[in-house]
């Protein structure tokens, strides 16, 4: 079983994520292998809906790590209980670089929603020019108890993201293993999957986390059919 993720981002509206959800759905219940791969669509925070599908999970692209409260522009812990949301992204590229989300942050988050019993879906990656992913790796890691069995790290390359660039196979592979030996027990990765290279990178990871690819319901059933 594989974990294939869409992270749709600041993309599409309420109305437009109803219709690509339902348009998935009817796409993947005709799609036998679907069945056998773990299937989650972020959808942006104004277009979270109630975790009712029977093909795919909806998963919340970032939550505050409270229940509720004076947390200008953000959800808690109660919203995602309301809509049945078991699934939460953590430490994404773009929040880390464009938000100034930092590991301590992100500690808090994971911690909090540890203790919530969410799925959690933790992201890290590198830039170009970094002259140790390995260390860079497990700096991002130093404080996450990666023995949680709820939890999955999602590998960015931050320079690939988006890039229509991906590393090779052989480097995907280093890195999925350099993440074995830190402890991680489930790995994907992301950054540029698209229809070309989904097959080969799900040979040699847990599964992927696709953006821009995603962003059709159609094309992103079409990848999923591609994943033994």
């Amino acid at each position: 079983m594989k974990t294939i993720a869409a992270n749709l981002k600041a993309n599409h509206t309420p109305q437009s994520t109803l219709a690509y959800l339902s348009l998935l759905q009817t796409e993947l219940q005709s799609l036998q292998n679907a069945k056998k791969h773990n299937i989650i669509v972020f959808p942006n925070q104004a277009s979270l809906t109630d975790n009712i599908y029977t093909h795919f999970e909806i998963g919340a692209q970032n939550a505050y790590p409270i229940q509720n409260g004076a947390f200008t522009g953000e959800i808690g812990q109660e919203v995602l209980n309301a809509l049945k949301i078991k699934h939460i992204m953590l430490g994404h590229s773009e929040r880390r670089q464009i938000l100034g989300e930092n590991n301590a942050k992100i500690k808090e988050k994971f911690e909090f929603f540890m203790q919530e019993n969410m799925r959690i879906m933790l992201c890290i990656g590198e830039d170009s020019g970094v002259p140790c992913v390995r260390d860079f790796l497990e700096s991002q890691l130093q404080h996450i108890d990666l023995s949680y069995p709820l939890l999955t790290i999602a590998y960015e390359p931050i320079w690939a993201i988006g890039s229509g660039k991906t590393p090779s196979l052989e480097e995907i592979a280093n890195i999925m293993q350099i993440l074995k030996d830190l402890g991680v027990k489930k790995a994907l990765y992301g950054g540029s999957v698209n229809k070309d290279n989904i097959t080969s990178i799900c040979s040699i990871s847990d599964g992927v986390l696709i953006g821009g690819a995603s962003l059709c319901a159609k094309n992103f059933s079409q990848m999923i059919a591609l994943v033994e």
